[in-house]
């Protein structure tokens, strides 16, 4: 993109100089179009228009995308930040996409870096920083999970008297009230309400101000103690012909090898939230995630079938 873009100006700025409209008069005879003074500018011009290109490209934000660009450019802040004034800052919550992405690029920077959610496996995390010096001296491990800004609050409805809240009931609600989507993390939901995971800042404007989801009426506490959380996804076995993440997608997703052949190459698949080949392996604990089709992870593999195909235990979201 950058590169047309370049082409582009450089084509109008060409036709500027070079195809200018001749005078309809001469009274003299008619002077070379094309000046040293021109031709100066139009060096100058070019090299002022790839210097700018270039340094939108900047190693330290090397993301094409405007809204990666920006999240990007603001976690640097929070990076700059924690170096400035020696104590440990966090982004807002982020996709697991954008999140594995982000904290990819500051390791290549050799910069301390770790992603929390407030529990175990939470898919919207936080990207949080460590102080340049601690001290007990240890680095990233001094990010522990008490450091993140993070806030989970129980959300409770009688639900004798009203129908089960999903969690589209719940994240409808709390933006109903003005708060960005980046504040909030994971929503866990269970049979009486469910666990909301919150920057720490709107915490207690979500606990004074929700007070209905849906037509339920409901409280929010600061606490994670809700009983009977529903674990998301459908468990589910398969067996494949191979671990490469063609065989395996096209499997448990009932798509053609073909089929899931094509998404891959066209980069609508990702493992843990990365782009990856056709012929990835696959491991325990993987989470394949397929664009508007759906999203799996790999819990175990059961080993080889008595048809020599491999066997393994999956689940669906």
């Amino acid at each position: 993109m950058h590169s047309i873009r370049i082409v582009a100006i450089v084509i109008y700025v060409v036709v500027q100089f070079i195809v200018s409209p001749k005078p309809k008069y001469h009274l003299t005879p008619a002077k070379s179009i094309i000046t040293p003074g021109r031709f100066l500018t139009f060096i100058l011009l070019c090299l002022g228009i790839v210097a700018k290109e270039v340094a939108d490209i900047h190693p330290d934000n090397p993301f094409r995308e405007a809204e990666d660009r920006l999240q990007f450019a603001k976690a640097l802040d929070r990076l700059k930040a924690a170096q400035s004034k020696n104590r440990a800052t966090f982004t807002d919550f982020m996709n697991p996409q954008r999140g594995a992405v982000f904290l990819h690029q500051f390791m290549k920077m050799k910069i301390s870096a770790r992603l929390y959610g407030g529990y175990n496996d939470a898919e919207r995390k936080m990207l949080g920083f460590a102080a340049l010096y601690t001290e007990d001296e240890r680095g990233d491990e001094a990010l522990s999970d008490e450091t993140f800004p993070i806030i989970p609050l129980t959300i409770a409805y009688n639900a004798r008297f009203n129908k089960q809240l999903t969690h589209r009931d719940f994240l409808g609600a709390v933006l109903g009230l003005g708060l960005d989507r980046c504040k909030i993390g994971d929503i866990r939901i269970s049979a009486k309400g469910a666990v909301m995971y919150t920057a720490c800042e709107v915490a207690d404007f979500i606990k004074e101000n929700l007070i209905e989801v849906g037509r339920a009426t409901v409280t929010a506490t600061p606490h994670a103690d809700l009983p009977d959380i529903e674990t998301p996804g459908t468990q589910k076995r398969i067996t494949s012909a191979s671990l490469r993440l063609d065989a395996v997608v096209s499997e448990a997703l009932h798509l053609s090898r073909s089929k899931a052949a094509t998404l891959i190459e066209s980069e609508k698949v990702f493992v843990n939230w990365a782009l990856a080949k056709r012929t990835h392996q696959l491991v325990e604990g993987d989470t394949i995630t397929v664009r508007q089709v759906g999203r799996l992870r790999v819990d175990e593999i059961l080993g080889p079938t008595k048809k020599d195909r491999i066997a393994l235990k999956i689940t669906l979201y």
